[in-house]
């Protein structure tokens, strides 16, 4: 009875959370915990927060792997609340992720600091196939950030990653406060494909790497392993002009958009390798928004359609 008088609040709390869990059962009741304990933090002015994990654990479905090459997730947290509120003092996290026997997940570090000044902070899972894979199998890979100063919350997500055996893979790699995104693009497919013939090749041959490099330049223009379009709103998002891909686009493919009297690249053409792998940097007009891609959005901010040599 002292207890309960010396900390009534406390008490009412602990009351309600086991009528919840009597009559809905465990995960409402775990629901409203988090919902309270959460609570409780914030009115100490404590924010430790993500796009893509939740106290109450997100869920993800991605079908873009091909259970080949390496998979990697990048999570992010953060210290804020909205863009008015944030924590006034720094946050260090513990990092854990679990898996399959089938794959390894190895962490770039198992620890992380949010400095006050910069706010954000974030890690990298890699998924490393063990096993062989087929279209259709899945794997689980569950993540938990969870803060240790200076309070602690703990921050969760399941990712369910499909095999999807496609010969061109692309995603997006963004963070809230970012001043740029990310596009990777990877083309699988293993050969070249003549589209116009030259020499002794004739139209829709197939060209192996190492017959494509002894061809000369002019040769070389007369064939593709895949061909890329991406298109995007300059309002949203701008183009690196330094990207080599965009120095490299097939000629007369770029679109443009008139704003404010000037003229934006918002779509071009380019050519990719065969069994390569692209980067290309758009800068964000707006650095708060998180572009990622599939996780955080299930539509992508660059639209990107292809033609492959298959």
């Amino acid at each position: 009875m002292e207890f309960i008088r010396k900390h009534k609040r406390l008490s009412i709390l602990i009351l309600i959370i086991a009528i919840l869990l009597l009559f809905f059962g465990t995960t409402f009741a775990r629901y409203i915990y988090n919902a309270i304990h959460n609570y409780i933090l914030e009115s100490n002015e404590f924010y430790f927060n993500s796009t893509v994990l939740d106290m109450n654990g997100r869920q993800y479905k991605i079908n873009n792997w091909d259970g080949v090459n390496d998979y990697v997730l990048t999570i992010d947290v953060n210290n804020k609340k909205n863009s008015l509120k944030a924590t006034s003092s720094d946050i260090a996290y513990d990092i854990e992720v679990s898996c399959p026997s089938s794959v390894e997940c190895r962490l770039n570090k198992t620890e992380g600091i949010i400095y006050e000044s910069s706010g954000t902070d974030s890690y990298q899972i890699t998924v490393i196939p063990k096993e062989e894979f087929h279209e259709g199998d899945e794997i689980d890979v569950t993540t938990t950030a969870t803060s240790k100063s200076p309070y602690v919350k703990a921050l969760s997500a399941t990712y369910t990653i499909g095999i999807e055996t496609t010969n061109f893979t692309y995603n997006i790699e963004d963070n809230t406060d970012n001043k740029y995104l990310t596009l990777n693009l990877t083309n699988s497919v293993t050969y070249y494909r003549v589209e116009k013939a030259f020499g002794s090749y004739t139209e829709g041959e197939r060209i192996t790497p190492e017959e494509y490099q002894k061809l000369t330049e002019e040769e070389k223009e007369n064939c593709f392993s895949a061909k890329v379009t991406v298109s995007f709103s300059p309002r949203e998002i701008y183009l690196d002009m330094t990207n080599i891909n965009y120095l490299h686009r097939i000629e007369n493919s770029e679109k443009k958009e008139q704003i404010d009297g000037f003229d934006y690249i918002n779509e071009f053409t380019f050519k990719m390798d065969a069994s390569s792998s692209e980067k290309i940097i758009f800068y964000k007009s707006d650095p708060e928004k998180n572009y990622t891609y599939p996780i955080v959005n299930n539509t992508p901010i660059v639209t990107v359609t292809v033609e492959t040599a298959e």
